[in-house]
């Protein structure tokens, strides 16, 4: 895939894939450079939109280009003829999935398009190489902000380092159900960007063959939006219209189960804290906006009740108010009736007086009854006290007396009940005996009988059943003799055979092994043989041009080159191959310094795209049929980049900066790699211990250090704190000071050993395979011969079975029937006497009982009596005591009781007599005012009346108003009343509304919860499953928690994922997004450094998982993005950018 770099430098490596993602900026302090938008007068020019070259180890099947070119130079029109136009693959059905990308200065990338897969994408870069660019630029250019990509704390910062303003086109399908304004856009517009430079910060979208496309341009500034169309007709400058585009999609990229990136990769399900759980599961499954909905229509709920609470304040001010108007009103017609009003009041609130004087006279009366009562009761306790305690003395002995007699009485009726129930239990065991016995003779009865007539029914047919059987089992006894030794001569036959042809498959085993191990190694020694014969007739050729090592294609092409640009222009000439420009001055570091720059050795750096355009033409032509080398477009300088400010120190011993090992005499060629591979911040070193100490811990990482090599030990160390290790392979060096001669020598005696080899390869492989054909043919022959003895001897043993398991008729003897026959019958005759004479026994003894069963019922019927009688002298006896204690304890405490009564009574007595005269002194008052009037006011109601009358009469007194107005004001009065009434009446309206539609929702919100949280529960277990995981949940809807306890197959229960491996954490990660994606449908997902700590095994078995979810939802789109190899192969469904 082409990359083009305008005025601005690339720091990361641009792979034939796809160009990724690495978030650390370029060194600041470089000097910034303007590239104008073409480099003619004319119009901008055109670029290339949509072409998507293959990716460097795949591409998916459908992958097309589009291209829109411009007719001419003057041209100031562009016509579209929608029926030439190339559409939208098939595959893409869906609104909202991502068809491709473009990034223009954005984080480490200058010019990055890509396209991406309708289905399952995978994106492959090494750490560094700018893949998480890709989700960062997603976000932001679906409106998201800086700060939630956790990239950067603003979208400034994202900028290239030296440029002013960066650019993020993202293209969205627009096909499907639900498209947005496919009638505004139409379904055949083709979308040509203008790159040019920007004051402002604008975010364009276009819509083109059922596509929509959203661009954004940021600039230092500030960042604004623009939609357009593929003409170039202003839609829209609005974010909240890309909102809508968004919300018509439902697109939602701050959730992080449909957009993970590395940070929120690494962090994801580390703690498996309950409430942070409960969070990701609500705001994954986007049940928190539901929340915060309900907490919103309950806060308004709330603000409506106080509403109403004002406004039933409000129209109680203005009912009193109409109130007050009318009493005004009513006192300016009848000012007399006030007056009789408050003498009616007045006469009311002196007989008031009088009841209330009555009512505390009847109480007190009441309280003095009481009084009385209670003395007269006191007295009488305290006067007889001893003449009571005598006579309950005297009663209690009496009671004493009476109690032994019933006592005695007790005790010899208890022993006559006794007596009788003994009676009755051994006449009851005496009739069980009986009973038993009985029934033994009758079961030996029925016995005899049925022996009797089996012996009768034998003796009648004894004689032809005798013969019958006897010839039968002779018959049988001869022919099972017959089919046992047949079987057995097949079974030591079987077993000698098996023997065979287990011998005979063990040494097939061997040879078949021996066999593919000979064809493989053949194999490869004749490609091996065919690659080497190949590069050596290169060589040979191209002996004296030191090009050569880079193939016989970049020769011819550098010698057009020079000649399309010699002169004046030869400064201006492409360079490439690249690694022709680039040595190692120390040998010791030769085979590093290819292994680190060897995906650039045979790339090619073009100033413009008018240059890159024309050198594709010649890679083309000249590599018809072949892998074509990478082009890259920079703007040529005559200067190396000074980068003394941002080179790392190599202050310990045995270590040096790679740039140091690196010598290049051409500034663009060195400014590339310092672009590209920062090579200028990594150490190389010996020694892992000084790799670890720079790297591990944050405090000891040199400023600019990004890497450090150890190419002894094949290592590489990523610094703190994102500290990693990861393995490197170091191959000899190829391209790099590689003698031509030497070269071929050495391929010359490869090839002959190959030759030889080859030969004694063929000789040992036709040998193997010819023993390995007549092994298959013996053991083929062997199993024919076993297959036909088992069939004879299954149906001998089938035979043989059922002659063994033949039913024969059992016979007697014809004496021994006889004497059995009489035997019985006098066995009959015994039992029916016995039976007879126990019978008899057992009548007898039934009567016997029932005498005394009828005595022993008396016995208990008058031992019942005693004990109530005694019952009754016990209670009697215990409340005479109770009384005789009382006397004692409470004839002090009554004493002093019956004093203060006393006092009581003188005191109520004087203040009933206070009362009286107080009664007396009221009723002469009120009768001096006027007749009884009775009422249910207060007195502080009717003294409230008379203040209200007085100031009445005093205001009507003091101020003369005109009746008129007082009506006028009374009317407005009432229309306020009833404004206020009917508002009151609306707002309870809504309320009651509100409050059973919030209701509903509360309700239909907690079933959907619990419907999400089984949904993603029962996944996540399915998922684990595979593995033989196990998991169990503890969910608490109250204190909003959700406990996870993972049991992994080794038994060992956790509920944090540090306690698991690197691959059970990777592996538990994506089964909870697995559950989590059941519950949510979105477009796209992406999803960062999914195996970032998984081995091979684990991370290919998490991968087949999400391939088989991407394939189990096809309207879906997945990109996955890795920083490790992978062997997934493109298909029609899978697409691979490496």
């Amino acid at each position: 895939m082409e990359r083009s770099r305008k005025g601005g430098r690339i720091r990361r490596k641009p792979s034939s894939g796809s160009d990724s993602d690495g978030s650390t900026p370029a060194p600041r302090g470089k000097r910034r450079r303007q590239v104008g938008v073409a480099d003619t007068g004319s119009e901008p020019e055109i670029r290339d939109q949509g072409s998507f070259e293959e990716a460097s180890t795949s591409q998916a099947v459908n992958s097309k280009s589009i291209k829109m070119r411009n007719s001419g130079p003057n041209k100031t029109q562009r016509t579209f003829n929608l029926t030439s136009e190339l559409s939208i693959p098939n595959a893409f059905d869906r609104c909202g999935k991502v068809i491709s990308m473009r990034l223009t200065n954005f984080m480490c990338h200058s010019n990055l398009y890509m396209e991406f897969g309708p289905n399952i994408n995978f994106l492959v870069g090494n750490n560094g190489s700018g893949k998480s660019a890709v989700i960062t630029a997603l976000a932001l250019g679906l409106t998201s902000s800086a700060r939630a990509t956790s990239r950067a704390s603003s979208i400034q910062k994202l900028i290239k380092n030296g440029e002013a303003s960066a650019t993020i086109a993202i293209t969205l399908c627009n096909s499907g159900l639900r498209p947005f304004k496919a009638e505004t856009f139409g379904p055949h517009i083709t979308v040509s960007l203008y790159l040019v430079q920007i004051e402002g910060s604008s975010i364009v979208a276009y819509c083109f063959c059922s596509t929509y496309q959203v661009v954004r341009h940021i600039r230092q500034s500030s960042s604004t939006y623009d939609m357009q169309d593929a003409r170039g007709k202003s839609v829209s400058r609005k974010v909240a219209d890309v909102r809508r585009l968004m919300l018509c999609f439902g697109i939602n990229v701050e959730n992080p189960i449909f957009v993970l990136n590395q940070e929120a990769a690494r962090e994801f399900l580390k703690e498996l804290e309950p409430s942070s759980n409960y969070k990701l599961l609500m705001k994954a499954t986007q049940l928190d906006i539901c929340a915060n909905s309900l907490s919103q229509c309950h806060e308004q709920r709330r603000l409506f009740t106080l509403n109403l609470d004002q406004l039933e304040k409000r129209k109680e001010d203005a009912e009193k108010k109409v109130e007050a108007e009318q009493e005004k009103l009513s006192i300016l017609k009848d000012k007399e009736v006030v007056k009789v009003k408050l003498e009616q009041s007045k006469i009311t609130l002196s007989w008031l007086a009088v009841t209330r004087i009555q009512e505390e006279l009847k109480k007190l009366d009441h309280s003095v009854n009481l009084i009385k009562e209670k003395k007269a009761k006191l007295e009488s306790t305290t006067c007889k006290k001893e003449g009571t305690q005598a006579l309950l003395t005297q009663q209690l002995s009496e009671f004493k007396v009476t109690k032994n007699g019933i006592l005695n009485a007790f005790n010899a009726q208890e022993a006559k009940m006794k007596a009788a129930n003994r009676e009755v239990q051994e006449l009851q065991l005496k009739a069980s005996t009986i009973k038993a016995q009985i029934g033994n003779a009758e079961k030996r009865l029925q016995e005899e009988e049925h022996t009797f007539a089996a012996c009768e029914k034998h003796i009648g047919s004894y004689h032809a059943d005798f013969n019958r059987v006897k010839e039968q089992r002779e018959e049988h006894a001869e022919k099972m003799k017959t089919l046992k030794s047949q079987v057995a001569e097949s079974e030591a036959l079987i077993a000698r055979l098996r023997e065979e042809q287990q011998k005979i498959k063990l040494d097939m085993t061997s040879v078949q092994e021996q066999v593919d191990a000979l064809r493989n190694q053949r194999s490869q020694v004749q490609k091996n043989k065919q690659n080497m014969q190949w590069e050596i007739d290169n060589l040979c050729r191209n002996k004296s041009n030191k090009l050569s090592v880079y193939g016989e294609q970049a020769i011819n092409v550098v010698h057009a080159l020079r000649s399309q640009y010699s002169g004046a222009n030869m400064h201006m000439m492409p360079r490439g191959p690249l690694g022709q420009y680039i040595s190692a001055p120390n040998p010791k570091f030769r085979d590093l310094v290819e292994n680190q720059l060897g995906s650039c050795l045979r790339s090619y750096i073009a100033h413009s795209d008018k240059e890159a355009q024309s050198l594709r033409t010649l890679l083309q032509n000249k590599f018809s049929g072949g892998k074509m080398p990478t082009i890259v477009t920079s703007a040529f300088t005559d200067r190396v980049y000074d980068v003394s400010k941002y080179k790392v120190k190599a202050n310990t011993p045995n270590t040096t900066v790679l740039i140091d090992e690196i010598s290049c005499d051409d500034p663009v060629v060195m400014n590339y790699l310092i672009d590209m591979y920062r090579i200028e911040t990594v150490l190389v070193t010996e020694s892992k211990e000084t790799a670890e100490f720079l790297t591990s811990d944050t405090e000891n990482v040199p400023p600019n250090l990004t890497r450090v090599l150890v190419p002894s030990l094949g290592l590489e160390y990523i610094p703190s704190p994102n500290y990693a290790v990861y393995s490197i392979r170091i191959h000899p060096a190829q391209c790099i000071h590689v003698n031509v001669d030497e070269r071929i020598r050495q391929l010359q005696l490869e090839s002959s050993g190959l030759q030889e080899k080859e030969a004694a390869l063929e000789i040992d492989y036709l040998q193997q395979k010819k023993l390995l054909d007549n092994t298959n043919q013996e053991v083929a022959r062997k199993s024919t011969a076993i297959g036909q003895h088992q069939s004879r001897n299954q149906r001998a043993m089938q035979q043989i079975i059922e002659l063994e398991n033949a039913d024969y008729q059992e016979l007697p003897e014809y004496d021994r029937l006889k004497n059995h026959l009489t035997e019985s019958g006098e066995k009959i005759e015994k039992c029916k006497v016995e039976r007879e004479e126990l019978q008899l026994k057992l009548n007898e003894i039934k009567d016997l009982k029932a005498q005394h069963e009828s005595k022993e019922e008396d016995e208990k019927r008058a031992l019942e009596e005693i004990q109530k009688q005694a019952s009754n002298v016990e209670t009697e006896a215990q409340e005479v005591s109770n009384k005789i204690r009382s006397l004692d304890l409470h004839y002090e405490e009554n004493t002093r009781s019956l004093q203060k009564t006393l006092q009581l009574e003188k005191n109520m007595l004087e203040q009933k007599r206070t009362m009286e005269a107080e009664l007396e002194k009221a009723r002469e008052e009120a009768e001096k005012m006027g007749e009884f009037i009775s009422t249910t006011h207060s007195e502080e109601e009717i003294r409230e009346s008379i203040s209200r009358y007085k100031s009445k009469i005093k205001q009507v007194e003091q101020l003369n108003y005109n009746i008129e107005e007082v009506e006028r004001g009374l009317g407005e009065q009432r229309d306020n009343l009833g404004c206020q009434v009917s508002q009151l009446r609306s707002v309870q309206s809504v309320i009651k509304k509100l409050r059973m539609a919030y209701h509903q929702r509360a309700q239909s919100f907690q079933r959907s919860r619990h419907h999400h949280f089984t949904m993603v529960q029962f996944q996540f277990e399915q998922a684990l499953a595979l593995r033989g995981f196990n998991v169990s949940f503890e969910t608490s809807e109250r204190e909003k928690t959700w406990k996870i306890n993972v049991f992994p197959p080794s038994g060992n229960e956790t509920s944090n994922t540090r306690s698991l491996s690197g691959g059970e954490r990777s592996f538990t990660t994506v089964s909870l997004l697995k559950g989590l994606w059941s519950t949510s449908d979105h477009p796209f997902y992406f999803l960062d450094e999914y195996d970032v700590f998984t081995d091979e095994v684990n991370r290919k078995f998490i991968t087949e998982i999400l391939i088989a979810e991407g394939e189990e939802c096809k309207r879906r789109q997945y990109c996955y993005l890795t920083p490790q190899d992978t062997a997934v192969e493109a298909s029609s469904h899978i697409t691979v950018h490496k």
